[in-house]
Formats: structure tokens, C-alpha cells, sequence
């Protein structure tokens, strides 16, 4: 999986979804295996890393609505990332109104 991918988790009888950046300090043999930061909307579960085992995560489809978008702009507004915000408005623009 790429850093920055939308994808659904399985824990226990949950799914969540949220997106993935790897984690570069981990490194196992088992390619079925390694960590990520996981970040959600969730509070409690953000930022969180864990193991997750490949069969276990999804890439999530996603169509997105113009009050998505604006959230991950105030999202890169507080994590002070200015590509992503840029980026994140050139998606915006694609939204038929």
C-alpha cells in the first residue's frame, strides 16, 4: 500500500476507515506483515500504529462530496502541509456543482 491510501481495516467485527503512512522505522521479514500509522477521524484511534496483517486492510472506494474536501483542507490547514492542501484544492475543483 502507498502512504496516503483510503483504506478499511478489520478488527474484530469493525471496520474502520482511514488512511495509511508506512512506518519507516519497522522492519520485519515477513512481507505479510508491517506497520502503519493509521489516521482516522476517529480521536481515540488516530495516529495510532499498528500491525496489521496484509489480508486484513482494503483499499477503500471512495467518492468524496465538496464538505470532504473542505475537511481535509482544514486538516492540511492544521498540520501545516501546504502540498496537500494545494493538492486537495485542484481535487476540489474537479466537483461538479
Amino acid at each position: 500500500m502507498v502512504d496516503g491510501s483510503w483504506v478499511k481495516i478489520k478488527r474484530g467485527n469493525h471496520t474502520i476507515l482511514g488512511w495509511i503512512e508506512k512506518n519507516k522505522s519497522f522492519h520485519c521479514k515477513d512481507p505479510l506483515y508491517q506497520t502503519y500509522y493509521f489516521h482516522t477521524l476517529h480521536p481515540e484511534r488516530s495516529k495510532a500504529p499498528i500491525l496489521i496483517y496484509y489480508k486484513d486492510i482494503h483499499k477503500a472506494e471512495l467518492t468524496l462530496e465538496d464538505e470532504d474536501y473542505h475537511t481535509m483542507q482544514l486538516l492540511a490547514l492544521e498540520l501545516k502541509d501546504a502540498n496537500w492542501f494545494s493538492e486537495i484544492g485542484e481535487r476540489r475543483k474537479e466537483i461538479p456543482f
